[in-house]
Parts: structure tokens; C-alpha cells; sequence
């Protein structure tokens, strides 16, 4: 069954609730090194990412690594600490796991 789709938005999706799709860029930190990727999806529990230059193949589910969100002009120094939960490269699923609310 496919999750129906409004104003670019995911609804009822049973895994995460609502996702909204989006374009911007971010930053994939693990074992100290940053990975260019562009966000897909984001939730209010996780995130899909696509790495853009470099694929992290070292890599693996329930690896421990940290989303720093960008602007157009500067990184963000807001760090989501996160655990991959799901890999099919060049696509990186990640789950929040300390929101800092």
C-alpha cells in the first residue's frame, strides 16, 4: 500500500509518522570524518540521507554518528546525534537518538 503523498508530505507512515521530503544538504559525521550528502526525508525520529561524493562503505547498521544540518551560507553547529538503521548506498537511514528537548 503506498502512503499517500500532500503538499510534498508523507502521511501515516506507520514506521516514523509524518515525513516531509526535502533537498538540502547536510553533513554525515563518523569516526571524525564529514560526508557530503543531500537529506531525502526527515522526521521527528530519524532521517533518510544520499551521500554525494564520497560513499562511506566502512559504514554499518547501528553505527553511532552525528547529522549537522546546514544552511545556504554556514554549517549548522547543531549536531543530531543518530544510529543508522538501514543502508542501501548510496542511501543512509538514520534514527535521532538524543533530540536535546
Amino acid at each position: 500500500m503506498n502512503t499517500p503523498i500532500r503538499s510534498e508530505t508523507r502521511v501515516g507512515n506507520e514506521r516514523n509518522g509524518i515525513r516531509l521530503n526535502s533537498e538540502y544538504k547536510c553533513l554525515l559525521q563518523h569516526n571524525d570524518i564529514n560526508y557530503p550528502c543531500k537529506m531525502k526525508n526527515i522526521s521527528i525520529t530519524g532521517a533518510l540521507v544520499c551521500a554525494l561524493e564520497v560513499i562511506p562503505y566502512h559504514l554499518e547498521v547501528g553505527d553511532t554518528c552525528e547529522l549537522l544540518l546546514s544552511s545556504d551560507r554556514t554549517w549548522s553547529s547543531r549536531k543530531y546525534p543518530s544510529k543508522v538503521t538501514r543502508l542501501e548506498h548510496p542511501n543512509i537511514a538514520l534514527c535521532f537518538t538524543d533530540l536535546g528537548f
